[in-house]
């Protein structure tokens, strides 16, 4: 089976510091995979040259077969990879519903907007357990909400695959489990491969198949949970 995501060699420095060396990586159609590593480690950089954020100073990345290595954010997103942040960008000035409205109409599977989009929408909302809240300016919403928020656009977007990066941090244990639902429900309904940023070992074996270890800006070992 072709990959869905392939990287291979992947280096990137900063100011001369080597924060990425040689880290190669695969992960299958509908695989959800986890990567745990130490402050430092250079995790969320490689999100953010996975994603197209940043590029990297050497190696390659495929996508479906197709090499992106060049590619922005913006072109892979099109493409089927999204990606969630550290620290949740929500459009404050909008209302809950309307913040997940504007990622319908992007993403890999381009349809017009009244085409089934309000039904898909109220499902986004349920799922995410955020109907209540629709009206509510996004502004307003707790961390938790803004977590789910922020998972529900992503999905809206109808990605191949999924970068999630410090999705539980400042989270509750009932918010934790919520999103942990929502992961395992994407993946099982939806078919979505993921990449999990967590420094929670727990989390990640209750959600991953495999889990990557970062150690020094190199996947060090990995695990099949």
């Amino acid at each position: 089976m072709t990959a869905l995501l392939e990287a291979k060699g992947i280096a990137k420095s900063f100011d001369g510091t080597r924060v990425l060396s040689d880290v190669t990586l695969s992960i299958a159609p509908g695989e959800p995979v986890g990567l745990f590593g130490p402050n430092g480690s250079g995790k969320t950089t490689l999100a953010n040259v996975l994603s197209g954020l940043l590029s990297p100073d050497a190696g390659t990345i495929a996508f479906e077969g197709r090499d992106v290595t060049r590619l922005s954010l913006d072109a892979r997103y099109r493409l089927g990879i999204a990606r969630t942040f550290q620290i949740p960008h929500p459009y404050p000035s909008l209302t809950v519903r309307e913040g997940i409205q504007v990622a319908t109409s992007a993403g890999s599977v381009a349809r017009p907007a009244a085409e089934g989009a309000d039904g898909e929408i109220e499902e986004l909302l349920i799922r995410a357990g955020l109907f209540d809240q629709r009206f509510l300016p996004c502004a307003r919403l707790s961390q938790g909400c803004l977590r789910r928020l922020e998972f529900a656009r992503a999905l809206a977007c109808r990605p191949k695959l999924l970068i999630l990066d410090e999705v539980f941090s400042s989270l509750s244990a009932a918010d934790e489990e919520d999103l942990v639902a929502l992961l395992r429900a994407a993946n099982r309904e939806g078919g979505t491969a993921f990449l999990l940023i967590s420094h929670n070992r727990m989390l990640l074996k209750a959600t991953c198949r495999r889990i990557l270890y970062l150690e020094d800006g190199r996947i060090a070992r990995e695990r099949t949970v």
